[in-house]
């Protein structure tokens, strides 16, 4: 909802453009060189003794994420070799310490041109003057952890300002409040800001909200408080892939319905757990709704396809999906409806499944829709009509699956043989 390269410099992963100034080099005291397969990426920087911050202005560039999904960086200083852990820097306050010192270093004009209002700032941790031989690269929830608290602050505004995003919500809200309007205890995986949580709770369900990211949490119980209440809310960080540990905390049967929309199902390569945990975390017939990121997407292959880039049009192929292929600033894991209907087949039973959107475009092509801006709204309720019907609810940018619980007679209880489901790759 958000957001690393280790062993020897020839074995780092290929890095693009920075954003220091044209023409600097290595023996330019204000910028260093972050050295990757392709090359050098100069860069300004500012450092403590055991410490060198960067700032990536725009979210786009690549050598961040390059860096971030290995965990660690090396750079050259006047001819020095420096190595190190990377993080991102999520803590507001923090933020504000670095970027003074970027203010000082480089002076307002520049400071105004290359480094205000960045997308991420990363911390190199030095442990050495020497590229490590070998190092482990953190684990992708880490790196996932830190783009979404490092997003967390603006995620409302990323929501508000796109009417395919503001679309999403709209019908996964819908779709949400039709299927438990009898369901007072919900459970959520993933709930980001809260765009979902906080009408809920306002209408009246108790609900526990899970994230990987302590920042979005926090944001969630600032809102709640905000709104007096506070008292129907519980959290607790998790990732989706951790559902299991939540049992003994709250017990079989805890909820009387659950869901998980546009993000945390998308972020985990291993969904096999997922399933029989929510077995035993619903209560018997419930329900739960799973909002995913789609492999197959109508508009994209369409496209993509007949404008001449095959790449992009089967890009939604890959596992995972890297940075750069995506509109997101992780890697991803799209899945298709199949996919999931044999992951949740021993446990649950699907009932409804609608695209969203089929016949408008995903978020980052919403150029294409602006063209029709006077027809969006006649366009919406078009493309919800036909995301409901076969085929086109197999084909949109996401889709939301209702899946309903089957009792423990079933042939998926608890005491059924987990089953090991990897998504198709096509």
């Amino acid at each position: 909802m958000t957001a690393s390269a280790s062993g020897p410099t020839s074995a780092l992963p290929e890095l693009a453009e920075g954003n220091g100034p044209p023409g600097a080099t290595e023996a330019d005291p204000e910028h260093l060189d972050l050295l990757g397969r392709s090359g050098s990426v100069p860069l300004g920087f500012v450092r403590t003794e055991r410490r060198i911050y960067l700032v990536a202005r725009e979210r786009s560039a690549r050598w961040p994420v390059s860096v971030l999904r290995e965990g660690s960086a090396v750079v050259r200083i006047s001819g020095e070799l420096y190595s190190g852990p990377v993080d991102l820097v999520t803590d507001p306050a923090g933020k504000r310490v670095v970027l003074e010192r970027f203010l000082a270093k480089f002076g307002s004009v520049r400071f105004a041109r290359w480094y205000d209002h960045p997308a991420r700032i990363l911390e190199i941790r030095l442990e050495s003057r020497d590229p490590p031989e070998a190092s482990p690269a953190p684990p992708y929830v880490d790196w996932l952890t830190a783009e979404f608290d490092n997003v967390a602050d603006d995620y409302d505004r990323h929501i508000a300002g796109n009417r395919i995003n503001v679309l999403l919500r709209d019908r996964s809200l819908a779709h949400l409040r039709e299927r438990f309007r009898t369901s007072p205890s919900l459970l959520e995986i993933g709930c980001g800001s809260g765009m979902e949580t906080l009408p809920l709770l306002e209408e009246g369900h108790e609900i526990f909200c899970l994230d990987i990211s302590p920042r979005m949490l926090e944001v969630v119980r600032a809102k709640a408080h905000a709104a007096g209440l506070q008292e129907r809310l519980r959290t607790r960080r998790l990732r989706a892939g951790q559902l299991g540990e939540l049992l003994p905390e709250v017990g079989r049967g805890a909820f009387d319905g659950g869901y998980s929309t546009y993000g945390a199902l998308n972020c985990e390569e291993d969904l096999t757990p997922i399933p029989g945990a929510l077995h035993e975390l619903l209560g018997p017939g419930s329900r739960f709704v799973a909002g995913v990121y789609n492999r197959w997407c109508a508009f994209e292959v369409l496209g993509y396809a007949i404008s001449g880039q095959p790449t992009r049009a089967l890009g939604r192929l890959g596992r995972p999906i890297p940075v750069g292929a995506s509109r997101f600033c992780v890697d991803v894991y799209a899945h298709s409806v199949g996919d999931f209907d044999r992951l949740f087949a021993p446990y649950f039973d699907r009932e409804r499944t609608e695209a969203v959107p089929v016949l408008l475009p995903p978020s980052d092509l919403m150029g294409y829709a602006e063209r029709f801006s006077r027809h969006f709204d006649r366009l919406s309720r078009w493309d919800r009509r036909l995301g409901a019907a076969w085929p086109f609810r197999f084909f949109g940018d996401h889709f939301l699956s209702t899946f309903r619980r089957r009792d423990d007679r079933g042939r998926g209880g608890p005491s059924a043989r987990r089953p090991t489901v990897t998504p198709a790759r096509s």
